[in-house]
Formats: C-alpha cells, structure tokens, sequence
C-alpha cells in the first residue's frame, strides 16, 4: 500500500500543480485508447520528471495508482473499474483545487 502522503506545509511551485493536473487528466485517457490511463501519464512523466522534482513524485503516485486499479479491475472482474473512475475524477478536483490527496488502495510499483 501506498504510505506517502502529500505533505501540504511544503511550498510547491504553481508549474509543478499544473504538471500535477495535467497528469491526472491524462488518466482519463483511458476512455480513448487501451491502457491509455498509463501510457499518458507514463510519457509526461518520463518527460518531466528530471527537470521538477514534485512532477517525479507525483508521477509516480499516478502511474501506482493507474497500475494498481488496473490490477483491482481485472481481479475484480472489472467491477474496481466504477472504483477507479470516481476515485479518478476526485483526484482531478482535488488537483484542480491544489489539495493533496492520497490515491487510496495503491501498490507501490515505483518508488
């Protein structure tokens, strides 16, 4: 499971929130090609990752959580799939709003 947590009394920059944003977004895109939700994240990660340091932890929360859901869904008969969409779009508002937030039921993959 995913024991970081965000830590708000740290200053982040307002480019690493919208890179934040942006990734979360990206996870929707699994509504347009297979494995979508991964491979989009996955390329701004890769992309972002040396040049903002809060980009390189927060990419790999998503790609875990990404990861992990896809794991639950299949284990699940694809049932964690409604789980991950509603979990998805609060994470969204939540970055949106520049509030931390713990993607929950999250196997680390990377760390």
């Amino acid at each position: 499971m995913n024991t970081e947590t965000p830590n708000p009394n740290l200053p982040v920059s307002p480019a690493a929130t919208n890179w934040r944003l942006y990734m979360e977004l990206l996870s929707l895109a699994a509504f347009v090609f297979p494995l979508g939700h991964i491979a989009g994240p996955l390329v701004l990660w890769l992309v972002k990752k040396d040049t903002i340091p809060e980009v390189d932890a927060e990419g790999k929360r998503v790609l875990n959580f990404n990861l992990s859901w896809t794991l639950w869904s299949i284990a699940s008969c694809g049932l964690g799939f409604i789980a991950w969409v509603v979990i998805d779009i609060i994470s969204i508002l939540k970055a949106a709003n520049r509030e931390p937030f713990k993607h929950p039921w999250t196997i680390e993959f990377l760390k």
